[in-house]
């Protein structure tokens, strides 16, 4: 091994929980418990399911501080919209983003695809969010939001069935339209890779590294196969890491950015970094004062 390589800290295993209004998902990993060897990474949901019971309930509003949430829509679709005058639809293969910073409120509500007579095409929804932690000194920055259609993310083709689509970061000569608000240096991509083969991953020193394989199975450096719904957690040293295909066709989520190394407080939707601040959150939901008065800032 080379002594620039990363290497396997943890194994997550995450497992299926309820959230919403009744969302049947698998919660990759999340909280505080994790957070030290996810860190600047919160939260990672998978939500996908053929059944309209499990999703048709969705996300109706609900609060957000302190975070940056990412939501990359894989089959289906979701509806969102913001107490900032934002929304629209997150079709397949698209991607939608949104910094709360000092408050916002927002409704995700997943469906089914349908065509343009509104006939459904499929039942099944398939979508990763990613909360990512705001470092202390811009949680209660102005709110901003993006949206980046699935045409503008570049993609890599290589070998037998590898394709790598690149949201944010760069691999090789393709850089990902996401950019983070909050200076962390955030890498994410989702790879499709061939039983066999084998596609090495460099640029990523000093950031933590988490890979979800939500499909097949796949070895990541010499010795350690990831099998599907489990995450490993790589070193903050180390530039680079392989990864190779153990089925006829497998599914990753790579993710990668700065840690804080902050302390973190929690309350449901709302990350600061002290009880204090908590606390300052709750009162301001009770007396109305959640969303400050300012402009967002919306990022084409």
């Amino acid at each position: 091994m080379s002594l620039n390589e990363k290497i396997i800290e943890t194994e997550i295993r995450g497992g299926y929980t309820s959230d919403g209004a009744g969302v049947r998902l698998f919660r990759v990993f999340g909280g505080k418990y994790t957070f030290p060897r996810t860190d600047p990474f919160l939260l990672m949901d998978y939500f996908g399911s053929g059944n309209p019971a499990e999703y048709e309930a969705g996300f109706p509003w609900h609060p957000h501080r302190g975070i940056e949430t990412l939501t990359y829509q894989i089959r289906g679709v979701t509806d969102h919209e913001d107490s900032n005058g934002n929304s629209g639809r997150i079709f397949p293969g698209d991607v939608q983003s949104m910094s709360a910073g000092s408050g916002i409120y927002h409704q995700e509500m997943p469906g089914p695809s349908r065509n343009g007579d509104g006939k459904i095409l499929s039942q099944e929804v398939l979508g990763v969010q990613l909360w990512i932690n705001i470092p202390h000194a811009r949680k209660m920055s102005t709110p901003a939001y993006a949206y980046h259609k699935s045409s503008s993310i570049p993609e890599i083709r290589k070998g037998n069935l590898t394709q790598v689509r690149v949201v944010s970061g760069s691999v090789e000569d393709a850089t990902g339209p996401y950019e983070s608000t909050n200076y962390q240096g955030v890498s994410y991509i989702h790879m499709k890779i061939g039983s066999g083969d084998e596609f090495h991953l460099r640029g990523y020193e000093g950031k933590r590294v988490v890979v979800f394989c939500f499909s097949g199975s796949a070895r990541i450096g010499k010795d350690h196969v990831l099998g599907e719904r489990n995450s490993f957690s790589l070193s903050v040293s180390g530039d680079s890491f392989a990864v190779q295909g153990m089925a006829n066709e497998s599914d990753l989520i790579i993710i990668g950015g700065k840690p804080t190394g902050e302390n973190i407080e929690w309350y449901g939707p709302i990350v600061m970094a002290t009880r204090e601040e908590i606390n300052e959150a709750i009162s301001d939901l009770n007396s109305g004062r959640f969303v400050r008065s300012r402009e967002p800032l919306v990022i084409q």
